[in-house]
This record gives C-alpha cells, sequence and structure tokens, in this order.
C-alpha cells in the first residue's frame, strides 16, 4: 500500500511541477491574431503577433516585412511586459490587400519550434448583397444653383464694402509713398541748352559719348533757336550754315575746330587728351551764349527801329 501511494505521488508531482517546468524550458511560443477575416479591398486589418517566454530568455521582436497578397500599411508599435513568471512581446502591424480572392496569412516562423497558425481572410470587392435593400435607380446629374442664405445675403454687400475699405485704408497707411519729382520747365532753348551741358559736365559718360552729346546739344539750341536745322547734315555744312550767327571770329574758328575734332573722335579717328575735352566744352558753352546773345541784340534793335506797328495804306494820321 505504501509503495503504491509513494507511486501516486511521484506521478502527481511530474504532472504538476516538473512537466511544466520542462514546457517552459522547451523555449518561447508565438501566436497570430487579426480583428476580422474579411475586408473589401484596401481596408486595414490590425494583425497581433503575441511572443512568450520565460523571464531568463531572450526573447526578441520579429522582423516581418512581408506577407503574400497583403501590403503593410503601418507598423504600430510593440509592447513588452512581464507576467506570471513570463516575459511577453506584443507586436502590431497595419496590413490591407488590393487583391480579391480566399488568402491566408502563412505561418510566421519564430523558430523552427515555434510558429503561428495560418489565418484565411477573404478580400472582397463590396459587402454581400442584400435582396431585401430598395432597388435605387440610375439618375441624371442635376445641378444644385448656389444661393446663399437669407441671413448671410442680408449683410454680404454691406460686409464686402467694410472689407475693400479696410484694404485700402490699410495700403493707404502701410504703402510706400514716393516723393514727389520735382520737374524743371525750361521756357526758352536757351535755358535747356544750358541745363543739358551743366548736366553732361557730371555725368561722366564715355569719352566718345562725351563729345557727341556737344554735338548734340549744339544741333538742338540752333534748330530751336536760330531755326538752323541740321540733323541731317555734316559738321561741316553746319559750320557754314552759323557762320553769320558769329560776329567773333575767332569763337567762330575754334567752334569749326571743336565741331571736327568730335567727328574725328566719334569714327575712333583721334584719341583727345583729357584737357581737350574741357576746352571743347567752354567752346560749345561759349559758343551757345555768343548765338543767343547776337539774337537778343538783333530782337532788340529791330524792336527799337520800329516802336509802333506799321499803319496800313488806307490809315491816316489826320484828325479831323
Amino acid at each position: 500500500m505504501c509503495k503504491k501511494g509513494a507511486w501516486i505521488i511521484g506521478v502527481l508531482y511530474l504532472l504538476t511541477v516538473v512537466l511544466p517546468a520542462s514546457l517552459y524550458a522547451q523555449g518561447p511560443s508565438v501566436t497570430a491574431s487579426v480583428d476580422k477575416n474579411k475586408i473589401l479591398l484596401g481596408e486595414p486589418v490590425l494583425l497581433t503577433l503575441e511572443i512568450r517566454g520565460s523571464a531568463n530568455s531572450k526573447v526578441q521582436p520579429l522582423k516581418l516585412d512581408s506577407i503574400p497578397h497583403f501590403e503593410f500599411l503601418s507598423k504600430d508599435s510593440t509592447v513588452k511586459e512581464a507576467q506570471g513568471g513570463q516575459q511577453i512581446i506584443r507586436q502590431y502591424f497595419r496590413i490591407t490587400s488590393f487583391d480579391s480572392g480566399r488568402w491566408a496569412i502563412p505561418p510566421i516562423v519564430l523558430s523552427p519550434e515555434a510558429k503561428t497558425a495560418s489565418i484565411l481572410m477573404d478580400v472582397v470587392f463590396t459587402d454581400p448583397f442584400d435582396p431585401s435593400q430598395p432597388y435605387h435607380d440610375i439618375q441624371d446629374i442635376r445641378s444644385v444653383p448656389f444661393k446663399l442664405g437669407k441671413q448671410f445675403e442680408k449683410w454680404w454687400y454691406m460686409i464686402a464694402l467694410l472689407l475693400i475699405m479696410i484694404t485700402l485704408i490699410i495700403y493707404w497707411m502701410t504703402g510706400e509713398k514716393k516723393p514727389r519729382v520735382e520737374t524743371k520747365v525750361y521756357r526758352s532753348a536757351y535755358a535747356r541748352a544750358k541745363h543739358q551741358l551743366e548736366a553732361l559736365k557730371t555725368s561722366g559718360v564715355p569719352e566718345s559719348r562725351f563729345y557727341a552729346r556737344l554735338v548734340e546739344i549744339l544741333r538742338a539750341f540752333l534748330s530751336e533757336r536760330a531755326r538752323v536745322n541740321s540733323l541731317q547734315q555734316t559738321s561741316g555744312d553746319l559750320v557754314e550754315k552759323i557762320k553769320p550767327l558769329f560776329a567773333d571770329e575767332q569763337l567762330y574758328r575754334s567752334l569749326a575746330q571743336v565741331l571736327s575734332l568730335c567727328d574725328l573722335v566719334k569714327f575712333a579717328k583721334y584719341d583727345p587728351e583729357d584737357t581737350e575735352a574741357q576746352s571743347a566744352y567752354e567752346v560749345i558753352n561759349k559758343g551757345i551764349d555768343h548765338i543767343e546773345e547776337g539774337i537778343r541784340n538783333a530782337a532788340k534793335t529791330k524792336k527799337e527801329a520800329h516802336p509802333h506797328p506799321v499803319k496800313g495804306a488806307g490809315e491816316t494820321t489826320d484828325k479831323k
């Protein structure tokens, strides 16, 4: 009897202590589950992997990169916890499929002794047809006219006008105000020519342009003031035309030389010195002064010679 009782106790000890310990010592286990087994094309499904192992075992998360007929949308998270002397790792994957049909998520292998069971998944185009639902006929596209709400329409124009006024006020207050440009009005050809000469003196233009500009200012002055039109004529023709305007023979010859010099510089036939540019400037300046003075003296002399307007042939000075 004693031997039989001892044998029974030994068997119970093996079943309750030794056998579970040996099972835990075999290694970690892994299971897989999904939150639904039927999805529409492209609908996400949550795949959960659970790995269990002893507290002393070095359990690592699985590296799952691909599943036939399925695509990974995201790898949400990995959770580790200890429970009842075990170490538990849960991995969450969000997957979907764009292949319609019944597919199986194959076993996911953790080790030769630990792998998951296959999971069947149905991927369909639409939900199952329900004959009890009413029939929806195809209808033409109808355009719905745009219409403001009555309350909003009441205030719409006032709000729009107010916004426009605020925008204009802000622009006027913050916009960059351009300074007024004072424009000088030169009432005579002489004043304009003198101003142009003064501006040319400080402009710093290239040498060839400086000489050409001197001639341009002189020609424009003669055309407007003395009615000597020479824009299409050579400098030689211009010299002949302005000869009657000069009482100073020396100044006339100097001006003729300057015009000839300007032509040479213009056509790159002569490289003048720096001092010659100043001399040419002074001659042109004096020449314009001389012509203006001569025109004014001639007008004054004519006015003195005819102080009163000439009377017509039928007018008489006798008073009866």
